[in-house]
Parts: structure tokens; sequence; C-alpha cells
């Protein structure tokens, strides 16, 4: 018999997860707000807003915004089925993994996760079933495996890679969250220069190098927020040391 999956939120990422196992015909149960006609006509064994359905779902993946994951760890517990394993795509990881730790039934499973694979635009519009080809999927390693799992991850063409949730929030703080922040910096340096014969020259001048050193600060608002807020602490301790290295360039100028 061919496990369930379930997927809560189709955004880019559970949508992009959505259309790829679908396109394997893994059998994929979605959980959306508002199911459409859109969803509807997808390969999905079924679309709908009642989180019931996950009582029959081996594995399930909450792809909802950063914000809300803690909150649907807690909710949906009364719906698992016995066994199921439960992962997140959330990139901040600490806080995720404590709610877990603190709601998850004795009887069911979490194993935090991260795939890095994204754009700067958001929503099930937005995704294919491509987006995780050759890029790496952290998942946090509390002494759990599940070969669902880590099979479903790796189907997708995913490559996994083990870790510690502290680790991680450190890992990404270096590599994406700040950089996310000088994006959004470099951007607002711009936007709110008072001098606007200048703004107005610069934005005419700007050419590939601008626009790729701002396109993270142009991506999903709700999410650039959480990703700053919720891994606040790692990111100050990166900022720190991006400034040090910034004053060994000017003492070389």
């Amino acid at each position: 018999m061919q496990n369930l999956i379930g997927i809560i939120g189709l955004g880019l990422i559970g949508g992009s997860l959505a259309l790829n196992l679908a396109a394997q015909n893994k059998k994929v149960v979605a959980i959306v707000q508002n199911p459409s006609e859109i969803l509807a006509k997808h390969n999905f064994e079924l679309v709908t807003n009642n989180l019931e359905a996950l009582n029959q779902c081996d594995l399930v993946f909450i792809c909802t915004p950063l914000n809300s994951i803690p909150a649907l760890i807690q909710t949906i517990q009364p719906y698992l089925k016995s066994n199921c394993c439960v992962s997140d795509v959330g990139s901040v990881k600490s806080f995720i993994c404590q709610t877990a730790l603190n709601y998850m039934r004795p009887d069911c499973s979490f194993i935090g996760g991260h795939p890095m694979a994204g754009t700067e635009k958001a929503g099930f519009e937005n995704a294919f079933a491509e987006l995780f080809e050759g890029k790496t999927w952290a998942l946090i390693g509390n002494n759990l495996q599940n070969n669902l799992l880590t099979n479903t991850i790796e189907s997708t063409g995913a490559k996994i890679i083990w870790t510690k949730a502290a680790e991680h929030d450190k890992a990404v703080s270096l590599i994406s969250h700040l950089p996310l922040m000088l994006s959004m910096g470099l951007f607002n340096t711009l936007e709110n220069l008072a001098d606007p014969e200048i703004k107005k020259l610069a934005q005419s001048l700007a050419s590939s190098g601008f626009a790729g050193m701002t396109r993270l600060a142009k991506g999903n608002s709700e999410l650039n927020h959480d990703l700053l807020h919720f891994n606040q602490a790692e990111i100050k301790l990166a900022y720190n040391q991006f400034m040090i290295e910034v004053e060994r360039i000017q003492k070389n100028l």
C-alpha cells in the first residue's frame, strides 16, 4: 500500500514539493486554507482545508510561514496517525524543534527540516517541481531516523545534510540571514536617500550588480521579517563579525 504524504501549506516550497511528489505518482494530501480549482487540477490525492485528512498520512510536512509553524505543531496532534513522522521547512530551527520536543505525541516523531532552496517569489503560482534538484536539505539530528522522510526528500533531487538545531541557526545566519539584512540595508539606503536628484541618477545607472545585491530585499516581506526576527541573536553575532571584516578592509585602503 502506497504511503500518504501530507503537506500543510502550498506556497513556493510546499507547492513545489507537492508538484514534485505528484509527478512521481506519490499520493499527496494537500492541506490549504482555500482549496481552489487550480489546485484540484493537479494530480493530488486530496486538496482540503480539513486537518482531519492528516489521520491517514504516514508523513507530514509543515510548509506554512515560519511564524505559524509552532502553533501548527500543537494543533495537528489530535489528527496524526500513530507512528506518523512530522517535518517542517522552516529556515530557523531552534524554536521550532523546542516546540516539537514539548508537544509531539510520544507515538509520533518530529524531525526538523530546512530545504536550502527558493526564489524571491512566493505563492503556489510560482512553485515548480524542479526547485529542489541539486539543493541541500538540512535535517536536524535528534537521535531519530525515518526512512520514509529521507527517501521522500532524496526523491526530489535534494541532498540531505544532518546537523543540530543550534548549529544550523548559526550557519544560516552567515550564509542566508546576514546577506538578507545587508541586501535590505543596501536597497533602503537608495530608497530613502534624501537627495532626489542623486537618487534618480543612481536608479538610472543601476545595473546587474545592484540588482543582484538587492534581489533578496525584494522577496517575500513576511518571510524576510520572520527570518530576521526568529534568528536575531545569531544574526547579531554574524553582523558583528562582518563589521570586523569591514573595518579590516577600511584600514587597508
